[in-house]
């Protein structure tokens, strides 16, 4: 089996925060991050809300270092932890087992399973839960300069390439949005509204009877969306990398690509693919880089939204990383061959710590000061205050913000109760 390592939570100082780990990788090749949203508080201070991000590296994946998969899933709506949670784990495991398509087919394996864990999450002990929230779902699978990213929803992968000495982004995913060609049509084909765009960041919604507003076209789980056209199928890309190679004394270096960001919407929302390119490029260490970038989203989260932040997370993979398999079953034949001799006392073996959950989050306390945003960032961006808790037209956060808005109380919607019973009744 896989070795599945999870992003970290960052502490309001920028640091990660101290928790027990271990990973198979390089930290300095893979780096992970995360941090916790907030909601909006009394006095400029926001109450830490539960951090339904999740992001995890599968490397060595399908019993070979030569290939790796990066994960990324944002949930959404009440308990849409849960449910990011649960896709999470229940990915990696099934593209693994499902190994003989992996290998003849990947895009058809990714297709497949994913849209398995959907039916998993929604037909299991999580249905109840999952008719009311969801997440997005961002795979990225590597074997060898291959690279298939099979997206659902608005969480992105991006490569960095260095051209001629200078950075470029490349978008690996599109998000998708309700507004969207394509997906517009399929919603209203399927009885679903779409409203557009508003001021001050609110987003285009599909409307599932509408009582529920989700910002996303495509996603796992959100039962109560599914038949208004929401659906989980992946929009799945392939991409032919071109690793770096040895550069020729006095002569620049080819064209290569770099590194992958893969990223919740919490580092898209202010921040553009290429400036996300071109903060990257300035680290040597994948760990630095990523840390650098998750706390200069929260700071852009700061700036423009006051004491509102959405979860942050991602994961950074400097290129290349995998490693042909043969030169590990010859390392690993090296240290059968100094293997202590028969009867000799076992050493003793450490403690496995490389499955951990640590963006769980928690009630508490998240304060940014105003000189956290980079020079190199804050010259970009226009001057002005926070927005706030309210927009133009004096609607709050919820409705600007949250992936999913929803027009009546939770309890009503956690109990089943009303127009979700319609809903069953009519199917």
């Amino acid at each position: 089996m896989s070795i599945r390592y999870q992003a970290k939570e960052l502490g309001t100082s920028g640091r990660l925060s101290k928790s027990r780990t271990s990973a198979t990788f390089d930290k300095s090749l893979i780096g992970t991050a995360t941090k916790h949203g907030i909601s909006p508080g009394p006095r400029g201070v926001g109450a830490a809300k539960i951090n339904q991000d999740r992001g995890a590296v599968c490397f060595p994946y399908n019993g070979s270092h030569n290939q790796a998969l990066l994960c990324i899933f944002d949930g959404h709506g009440r308990l849409g932890e849960k449910a990011s949670e649960f896709c999470m784990t229940t990915v990696p495991e099934l593209l693994e087992a499902d190994h003989e398509l992996l290998a003849s087919d990947p895009p058809a394996c990714l297709s497949k399973n994913i849209i398995q864990t959907d039916k998993l999450l929604l037909g299991g002990e999580m249905g109840k839960i999952a008719m009311g929230c969801g997440t997005t779902s961002t795979v990225c699978y590597m074997r060898g300069s291959d690279l298939w990213v099979a997206c659902s929803g608005d969480s992105r992968a991006v490569k960095g390439a260095n051209v001629e000495g200078k950075v470029v982004a490349t978008d690996l995913s599109n998000d998708h949005k309700p507004d969207n060609p394509g997906e517009k049509e399929r919603i209203i084909a399927s009885g679903g509204t779409v409203s557009p765009p508003g001021p001050n960041g609110r987003p285009s919604r599909v409307w599932a009877n509408g009582r529920v507003g989700l910002a996303m076209s495509r996603s796992l789980g959100d039962g109560l969306c599914k038949k208004y056209g929401v659906i989980p199928d992946p929009e799945i890309q392939h991409f032919s990398l071109k690793l770096p190679a040895e550069k020729e004394p006095g002569k620049d270096a080819p064209p290569h690509d770099s590194f992958i960001i893969v990223a919740s919407d919490g580092v898209w929302e202010f921040i553009t693919s290429q400036e996300a390119c071109d903060l990257v490029a300035k680290y040597e260490n994948a760990t630095d880089a990523c840390t650098a970038l998750v706390q200069e989203a929260a700071a852009c989260w700061k700036r423009f939204e006051g004491s509102y932040r959405d979860d942050i997370t991602a994961i950074i993979a400097f290129l290349p990383f995998l490693e042909d398999d043969w030169e590990h079953q010859e390392s690993e034949r090296s240290e059968e061959e100094a293997a202590p001799p028969a009867g000799a006392p076992a050493a003793e073996k450490e403690e496995d710590e490389s499955h951990v959950y640590v963006n769980q989050g928690a009630a508490g306390i998240s304060r940014l000061s105003d000189g956290e945003l980079s020079p190199e960032l804050r010259a970009k961006k226009p001057s002005a205050e926070p927005i706030g808790e309210k927009d133009a037209e004096g609607n709050d956060f919820t409705a600007r913000r949250l992936s999913v808005h929803q027009v009546f109380d939770d309890d009503w919607n956690e109990d089943g109760e009303d127009w979700t019973k319609d809903e069953k009744g009519s199917e």
